[in-house]
């Protein structure tokens, strides 16, 4: 029987130190959500990731826009001071759950965690600071950096962005596929032939 290749592109990869590595690519139409868990630090001190030990789901466009619409309520200031627990069931018994909330600094984080096989990778996506002058005095404000990237991918995943690239690659696939079946029946009968 033909098998097709597997299609997989590359969007973005995203790294949280001491928690996981986060990469997202297209499958066929889907996207995929790959962990690798954070292994500690290399000799020259650069944060090491597993590559063979990992987790995976892929999301369609529904489960997409749920978790851009959820990041985005929180860097539009809609939910920024309030904590969310957001719980998707996706393929192959996996779970990926959104949260936001306080860390152990007092502060409001967003992390993404893939429960499966019985392990469970966290990502906690990056934040910025910067100071601002607000009546004389000096306010330091944080930018939910690292979940605006994945909102903006996920953005593009919605909108088409860079799926040309990806799906260009089907017909090429597709087309190895029709040459097969073009060449199987005439193989098959001379297999059946004594």
């Amino acid at each position: 029987m033909y098998k097709t290749k597997p299609v997989n592109t590359v969007i973005r990869h995203l790294y949280s130190p001491g928690f996981s590595s986060f990469r997202m690519s297209f499958y066929a139409y889907n996207l995929v959500f790959n962990f690798s868990p954070h292994i500690g630090k290399d000799n020259r001190g650069f944060d090491k990731y597993c590559t063979k030990r990992f987790n995976s789901t892929s999301v369609n466009y529904e489960s997409a826009s749920f978790f851009y619409q959820t990041a985005m309520s929180i860097i539009t200031g809609e939910n920024l001071n309030k904590e969310i627990l957001a719980v998707l069931q996706c393929s192959n018994n996996a779970t990926l759950t959104f949260e936001y909330k306080l860390d152990q600094n007092n502060q409001m984080r967003a992390y993404l965690v893939i429960a499966k096989n019985n392990e469970v990778y966290p990502f906690l996506f990056p934040i910025h600071q910067y100071q601002v002058k607000e009546n004389g005095q000096t306010i330091t404000k944080v930018i939910q950096s690292g979940l605006g990237v994945f909102a903006k991918t996920l953005d593009g995943y919605l909108t088409g962005i860079g799926a040309d690239n990806h799906l260009s690659k089907l017909p090429e696939n597709f087309n190895e596929y029709q040459d097969y079946y073009e060449q199987a029946p005439a193989a098959l009968w001379n297999n059946t032939q004594h």
